[in-house]
């Protein structure tokens, strides 16, 4: 079912112009925006292609050495990388509006959802089933990103599943046994509970299940989470909710969105075992307040594994709490092909580079990404090449992060839900009155419900 990576040298470049002709034709109008992010070099031999990415100070060589191996195995390719690790959204629009749409680049899902409906992005269907050498089935089918059925403009940067990631000092510290690695023993709400109270320490010492403890005065939080749908989606998944329910209403208003959301809003203003946004902003990166010891637990994902791996704290991964289902979700993110691209050939050539692990086996190993071929997860010899043995992958973390991916794998509502960017607008206000305790999670999501409703246009699911 897996087929070697068509390896394409110089002088077979002519069968690629076959691979052209029919990528031309399954994709109409190729050329019919003026200007493009490519351009070929004084030499007339050589393609240069620009490629943008997000992401960290160690996340910049990693995809650096990535793009050297790519041009090693292909000279008369280029790729210009151009790293932005702010702000990445409003650049890729202004470059977009500008007409300097790269060649090819991470886009976040939200927007290459318009992007593809404004016919801007190739349909990967169509490079996939017109290119010999790999098909559909050999990449984990969650993963692939659509706008309509049978169009999808792309699978998510990596399947970046998100877990439990623990500093190991600090429980043993606690006298806490390390977290469950499997989904079978992953913990209850409660459970989790107790043992980030437990692990919430203020600067006397004191815990937060202990007289006397001052909330006010924090030396090391339990428990450390975005506010965002990376965090409480998983969880609403788990416990039967949805963003949008199947009738197209506000999902969150319904019993199932509204137990988990005032679960994880207690953790901030009834337990106080999680910062505020206020104070989550004073705080560094989630890793580096792990390593610190200035949060015992984050919840995020998995991509936090090359930062975790530079520093010299012990630590742990762990199962996300169970509501009922055990549910993890990947990022938010998507590789793009733009139309605007002069060398779709070239631009496409390199994305199966980026997609084959066997290629960037660095990226994998070192803890940014996690593959997107099945057969990485399934045999045992090639999981043993990027998920153990490293410092990236501790022990656990095949059962904790890797293998929910295959059967227990939901995307986030940016990637299905029509509108998204509008709608979300509404909800994280909400939700942050609600982490502040200004409001219930009932009055926060049902106050915006009637104007949600207004924008809800369905799901891209097929």
């Amino acid at each position: 079912m897996f087929r070697k990576k068509l390896e394409v040298q110089n002088e077979t470049v002519g069968k690629y112009k076959v691979f052209i002709s029919i990528l031309m034709c399954l994709t109409l109008s190729v050329f019919v925006y003026a200007g493009g992010g490519s351009e070929k070099s004084a030499s007339q031999d050589t393609v240069v292609l620009n490629f943008t990415y997000w992401g960290g100070p160690y996340e910049k060589p990693t995809i650096e050495n990535m793009i050297a191996s790519f041009e090693a195995k292909y000279p008369h390719i280029k790729v210009q990388g151009q790293h932005i690790p702010a702000d990445y959204e409003a650049k890729m629009s202004a470059m977009v509006a500008g007409n300097q749409a790269p060649d090819l680049g991470y886009i976040r899902d939200w927007m290459a959802l318009d992007y593809a409906k404004e016919n801007m992005l190739y349909n990967i269907f169509d490079l996939i089933d017109a290119d010999s050498s790999i098909q559909r089935d050999d990449f984990i089918e969650d993963l692939f990103l659509y706008w309509d059925k049978g169009k999808s403009y792309g699978m998510f940067t990596a399947a970046e599943s998100y877990g439990l990631f623990y500093n190991k000092q600090a429980f043993r510290d606690a006298g806490i046994p390390d977290l469950p690695t499997t989904m079978e023993s992953a913990l209850t709400w409660d459970q989790f509970v107790e043992i980030t109270k437990k692990l919430t320490i203020d600067r006397n010492g004191k815990n937060a299940t202990e007289p006397g403890f001052d909330r006010t005065r924090i030396r090391q939080y339990g428990l450390r989470f975005d506010f965002n749908q990376g965090a409480y989606m998983p969880l609403v998944r788990s416990n039967g909710g949805d963003y949008v329910t199947d009738d197209n209403k506000f999902g969150l208003t319904q019993p199932a969105a509204l137990k988990v959301l005032q679960n994880m809003a207690d953790l901030t203003v009834k337990h106080g075992v999680a910062p505020a946004p206020a104070e989550a902003s004073a705080l560094p990166s989630a890793a580096v307040s792990l390593i610190n010891k200035q949060a015992a637990i984050i919840m995020i994902g998995q991509w936090v594994l090359l930062d975790l791996a530079q520093g010299s704290a012990d630590f742990g991964v762990g199962v996300l709490p169970n509501y009922g289902t055990y549910v993890t979700s990947p990022g938010w993110g998507t590789i793009g092909i733009f139309k605007t691209t002069k060398h779709p050939e070239e631009a496409y050539l390199f994305w199966k580079w980026i997609t084959d692990p066997a290629n960037s086996l660095e990226t994998h190993k070192a803890g940014l990404w996690m593959p997107m071929m099945k057969k990485y997860y399934t045999d045992n010899s090639l999981v043993s090449l990027w998920a153990r043995g490293n410092k990236a992958h501790p022990e656990g973390y095949t059962d904790a992060i890797m293998l929910p991916v295959l059967n227990n794998l939901k995307t986030h509502p940016s990637s299905y839900v029509m509108n998204f960017p509008k709608i979300d607008a509404l909800v994280q206000p909400a939700l942050e009155r609600m982490y502040l305790g200004q409001e219930t999670a009932e009055q926060a999501m049902k106050k915006i419900e009637p104007e949600v409703n207004k924008l809800i246009q369905g799901k891209y699911i097929w």
